[in-house]
């Protein structure tokens, strides 16, 4: 479980004392998905950029942050986005960049070098085919894999291959930030159907921030959160988010 308390972020430049989210209190719990939705500007992206660590954001003292694992809560506040990966949280990039040079291969053989399977590391042959099978899952075309990772991908292409690192990672914690987005029809249901396969009858927790109801047609979230101007508005079932489709953000 993922917990946050007072947690208030601002941007962490200097000479701007600009407060981005204040005092959310939040739990995510295992085996749960979340969705968090709110107006455009109003901190969802922050909140799962701030929970991964990103340096551009900067956590107040009051602030607390942590992971709950077998009855015992370990303090991530202070911890570099790399070691926050080693705790099992995974964050989906809203805008996906093209790295030049680097494939999908060569950024998850790096990612998983220490990684043991059966009693001994995991071998570039087994990655292989770990990529190969969940890229088949997602309809991604072979010959994707072999360029530079996201160069000349649609954006559609672009959050599925999110998806198969997030897959090949295996992490506890799901941060989805607009997974959704520039993503047509087809590849939405796939996405969405790969999810639900993958994190079936598992403690994993997803967490996605959308704009959108469609989505969550897919992946019913048990839980609905409002973020409006920083703060936690509102939490709801999956009927609260259709109720924004229809209505809106206004009477919230």
């Amino acid at each position: 479980m993922i917990t946050l308390k007072d947690f208030t972020a601002k941007v962490a430049e200097q000479n701007t004392k600009k407060t981005i989210l204040t005092d959310i209190n939040l739990s995510l719990k295992p085996g749960k998905i979340y969705a968090i939705m709110g107006p455009n500007g109003s901190g969802k992206s922050t909140l799962a950029r701030s929970i991964m660590g990103d340096p551009a954001f900067k956590l107040s003292v009051k602030s607390k942050l942590f992971i709950t694992h077998k009855e015992k809560n370990i303090n991530i506040k202070n911890l570099a986005p790399n070691e926050r990966a080693e705790k099992g949280i995974f964050l989906s990039m809203q805008s996906p960049l093209e790295i030049p040079g680097v494939t999908v291969f060569g950024l998850l053989r790096v990612a998983t070098k220490d990684r043991i399977i059966d009693g001994h590391k995991m071998k570039a042959t087994e990655l292989k085919k770990m990529i190969d099978d969940y890229a088949n899952e997602l309809q991604i075309m072979p010959e994707l894999l072999t360029r530079s990772l996201n160069e000349g991908l649609s954006g559609g292409e672009r959050k599925k291959i999110e998806v198969l690192q997030m897959a090949v990672l295996n992490p506890k914690y799901i941060l989805l930030d607009e997974i959704d987005t520039g993503v047509d029809v087809d590849a939405l249901k796939t996405i969405a159907k790969f999810l639900k396969k993958f994190t079936k009858n598992t403690d994993k927790t997803i967490v996605m921030i959308t704009h959108y109801n469609r989505i969550l047609k897919y992946l019913n979230p048990d839980t609905t959160i409002v973020i409006k101007e920083g703060k936690l508005a509102k939490k709801g079932t999956a009927q609260l988010a259709k109720k924004i489709e229809k209505e809106g953000f206004g009477k919230i």
